[in-house]
């Protein structure tokens, strides 16, 4: 076993070291890079069905469908790095597709494509098609074909947003959030929400969304997240019960809390701090102590220091999933913005066909296409639609 290194007197105001080795153990744990492995999946009945990335796991929670070896599985619980699923071949995954290590779009940089945004709105509507053009070729320094694709993206959108009558202030830009609805074919509401200002601000904005949404449903939401907006997915049956535009009443730092205390992702991150915060060790007397053991160990420890108000440790680990893993500063600035009036929110409703904006999201969130030909023939389609309502 491994004991209390350090003793602490309350009533002296003193502490010191407990036992030998103490300089030994120290140097052979410091350090604040957390050990990463797989976690192995395996059904209730103990039958091992693959492995997961603990990144992956961390966006789980009960009851949560996803594929592992082209069949689906729901999520049950997991203790260490095991992970106990159930088979649900006969239903579809809720789990949209994983980023892994795909670099989100940071905030500054969003905000100036919001801005490219409204200037190519603003000149579309003057007429000003070829001159939008020669920019685009300019400022991304792309050939006329890569320019011809992307003023066409642009181009419909707007075409699409004026046949709803809307005006250019009120399309998608770094000043104007647009909410748009869409049924899939599975009968599930999608609320996206265009929101372009990176994955880790649009992360958080949509945890607290969903955690909101989710309490006045009493269920959990699915969620579908971009660099250019997110979506909450409502099962079939439900309609949308909350926006954007109301997390401005709560605090969201503390939404986001209650969001993820019972989530994987406070676990994993929690084992992280607490390795690096010397409370469980990585290595002992010259033995490596496995991740599995470390996990199990910061779970346990976990349940203890959440009744300790205030608990360093764990302060940090939230710290660490708001601000490094999401951008909470980020999301609050936008939140402040539109309680401000700087941003504005724009509702359209239920749309049979969804935004040229909001297809990347919505494929996103519509996990029960696994193989890209899926996505590419729904994209299609979406296209074919788009195009027809253009041209009257």
């Amino acid at each position: 076993k491994v004991y209390g290194k350090i003793w602490y007197d309350a009533a002296e105001g003193k502490f010191g070291r407990r036992g030998r080795y103490i300089r030994v153990i120290y140097a052979a744990n410091v350090g604040t890079i957390p050990d990463e492995v797989d976690a192995k999946v395996y059904t209730t009945d103990g039958k091992l069905v693959g492995s997961l990335e603990e990144e992956f796991l961390e966006r789980l929670l009960p009851g949560d469908r996803f594929v592992l070896g082209g069949r689906v599985y729901e999520f049950v619980s997991a203790r260490g790095l095991k992970v106990k699923v159930r088979p649900a071949y006969d239903q579809k995954p809720t789990v949209p597709s994983w980023f892994s290590e795909m670099l989100p779009l940071s905030y500054e940089l969003a905000i100036e494509i919001g801005k490219f945004r409204e200037l190519s709105f603003s000149m579309l509507e003057r007429g000003e098609d070829e001159e939008l053009m020669r920019i685009i070729m300019e400022m991304s320094n792309a050939n006329e074909n890569a320019a011809r694709a992307i003023y066409t993206y642009l181009k419909q959108q707007y075409l699409y947003l004026k046949s709803l009558g809307l005006k250019v202030d009120e399309m998608p830009s770094n000043k104007v959030i647009l909410i748009e609805s869409y049924v899939d074919d599975a009968g599930r509401t999608h609320q996206v929400t265009h929101s372009l200002f990176g994955r880790r601000v649009n992360d958080a904005l949509s945890r607290a969304l969903a955690y909101l949404a989710g309490s006045k449903l009493r269920r959990n939401l699915g969620i579908s997240v971009m660099d250019t907006g997110f979506s909450i997915i409502y099962p079939r049956g439900t309609e949308p019960v909350a926006s954007i535009d109301e997390l401005t009443e709560y605090d969201l730092r503390e939404l986001l809390e209650r969001a993820v205390e019972k989530t994987e992702l406070l676990r994993r991150r929690f084992r992280h701090v607490a390795a690096r915060g010397l409370m469980i060790l990585r290595n002992y007397k010259g033995y490596d102590i496995s991740v599995n053991k470390q996990q199990i160990s910061a779970q346990n420890l976990l349940k203890v220091v959440s009744e300790i108000e205030g608990f360093p440790l764990l302060k940090e680990a939230y710290r660490e999933i708001m601000e490094d893993y999401m951008d909470i500063r980020g999301a609050q600035e936008v939140l402040n913005r539109i309680k401000s009036g700087e941003i504005r929110v724009v509702d359209v409703g239920k749309l049979d066909v969804p935004t040229p904006f909001a297809h990347g999201i919505i494929l996103e969130g519509l996990s029960d296409l696994i193989f890209m030909e899926d996505k590419m023939s729904a994209l299609r389609r979406f296209q074919k639609e788009i195009e027809k309502i253009l041209k009257g």
